[in-house]
């Protein structure tokens, strides 16, 4: 055979494209990547950068999958085998050396392409998607076999390809924010958080290009190998010196830690518009998402009289990180950046509904503690009955539960509360008010004897027992006393 070079690489393909572990793993990343983002609608700005990332678990398939074909010639018998092949053993490195790189991509894209195609059933994605990270996670399972054949190489062992993963993930977990990694984790510590330029694309095919020329240069110092070396040396070092230099990485730089920042987290919460007296401020990438929390809102807004409306709150994105200022904390509900989807947006409605119906009934909503650290108890008050109704409007208002939470105490240590957690907040409530609520849901002219009796229904003093000739009610589940402190 005058040209052994491509028939090697097609067999060599073949045999990658036929590997299990570059199946299984990429079976196991989809469908994990499936599962934890089913319930959850997507920011194309993050989840690019996630798909990219989660292709490391291809990268580790390709990694030990080349490692294991480069290991065949390392075998007790197989210089017997090799010597009588018209190959020469930097041949044979070089078909490894395309074709398991190469493998791992064929694999890994359809993969992302799946994942991201996942992403729009039942969403309204927001955000910005770059396609270069997707490129960046092609390119880093090529690295990622092209470094198990290169370890092959240098190391005849099976152990290496396993500690190179391990240093692998380790790295990313240890240096999370270093744009020098082949791929930059999505932090989620800001809105559109600045990204590595174009330059750390560049950087990452170097790495390619150099991992690929220390596997051959295995076989001795020939030209090619050490051309190709120097040459994906200095530009790993170019590449990696333009991107740590680059306009973006200084404005990271600025942007600091943000976990420990002072920033007021509704910060860029500047694309504002008035729905039906109900004002939404939104980050400008969650724009998309005004009409998803004004079909949460506006059902319990109508609920409400109109001369009480005016008092409503307003709607205000926060990020995840950062400082609350009381300037928007008092005067609107602050919602995430997060929103459900596929059955989990009916919690997203009923937890926005649920702070607006808090403020409608003149109960604590958003950051407001009526009870301090600890929340407050609504048991036995009439308009905690006429929350639960006002919430109704959206979704089925469920049972109250609490959570356990440790509180620094003044000799600094931790003492264990157990605190509200229901969708009205840090808001207690008892069977009867929710059992209410449900009997008031079911009569047409609930709404009529509600707005009648506004003023009293929703006074902090007026018991359920009190309210229930009011709404047409008869007695049937007595309340209980609050186990807290009681809503004031």
């Amino acid at each position: 055979m005058k040209r052994p070079l491509p028939a090697l690489i097609l067999k060599e393909s073949t045999l990658a494209l036929r590997s299990p572990l570059l199946w299984a793993l990429a079976l196991v990343t989809v469908a994990g990547r499936i599962v934890t983002t089913w319930k959850e609608m997507p920011d194309w700005s993050g989840e690019t950068v996630n798909t990219a990332t989660s292709a490391l678990v291809i990268g580790a398939g390709a990694m030990l999958a080349g490692n294991l074909a480069i290991l065949r010639d390392a075998r007790s018998d197989a210089v017997e085998l090799t010597e009588a092949l018209p190959v020469r053993p930097q041949t044979r490195t070089l078909a490894v050396l395309v074709a398991y790189p190469l493998a791992g991509v064929l694999v890994a894209a359809p993969a992302m392409g799946i994942q991201l195609g996942s992403l729009l059933i039942g969403s309204r994605p927001t955000g910005h998607a770059d396609v270069r990270e997707l490129v960046t996670g092609l390119l880093l399972v090529a690295l990622m076999g092209a470094l198990g054949v290169a370890a092959g190489c240098w190391i005849p062992g099976l152990i290496a390809a396993p500690i190179g993963i391990v240093l692998f993930f380790w790295t990313l977990v240890q240096f999370p924010s270093t744009w020098l990694l082949p791929v930059v984790p999505e932090l989620k510590l800001a809105i559109d958080p600045v990204r590595p330029p174009g330059w750390h694309l560049l950087y990452v095919a170097a790495l390619v290009l150099l991992a690929g020329s220390v596997a051959l240069l295995r076989h001795g110092r020939r030209p090619v190998p050490v051309i190709t070396a120097v040459s994906g040396a200095a530009a790993v070092v170019v590449a990696g010196a333009l991107t740590l230099n680059s306009p973006a990485a200084k404005a990271a730089a600025q942007v600091g830690d943000l976990r420990q920042s002072t920033r007021s987290a509704t910060a860029g919460a500047e694309h504002c518009r008035e729905l039906n007296t109900t004002r939404y401020c939104a980050f400008p990438a969650y724009a998309a998402w005004i009409p998803l929390w004004q079909g949460a809102v506006d059902p319990v807004v109508a609920a409400v009289p109109e001369a009480s409306r005016e008092r409503l709150p307003g709607i205000v994105q926060r990020a995840a990180t950062g400082v609350l200022d009381p300037a928007v904390t008092d005067g609107n509900i602050l919602t995430t950046t997060s929103w459900g989807r596929n059955g989990a947006e009916r919690a997203s409605r009923r937890t926005l509904a649920a702070q607006m119906a808090a403020a409608a009934g003149g109960l604590p909503w958003g950051t407001q503690r009526g009870g301090g650290p600890q929340g407050c108890d609504a048991r036995g008050q009439a308009r905690t009955v006429v929350a639960l109704w006002l919430i109704g409007q959206v979704e089925q208002p469920v049972a109250a539960t609490t959570k356990r939470t440790s509180l620094r105490t003044d000799d600094g240590g931790q003492s264990a509360l157990e605190v509200p957690r229901s969708d009205l907040g840090s808001v207690d409530y008892g069977e009867a008010e929710l059992g209410y609520a449900k009997q008031l849901l079911a009569q047409p002219a609930a709404r009529e004897r509600i707005w009648e009796h506004w003023a009293v229904l929703t006074a902090p003093t007026t018991t359920v027992d009190q309210a229930l000739p009011l709404l047409g009610l008869g007695r049937s589940n007595a309340s209980a006393e609050p186990k807290g402190t009681p809503c004031e």
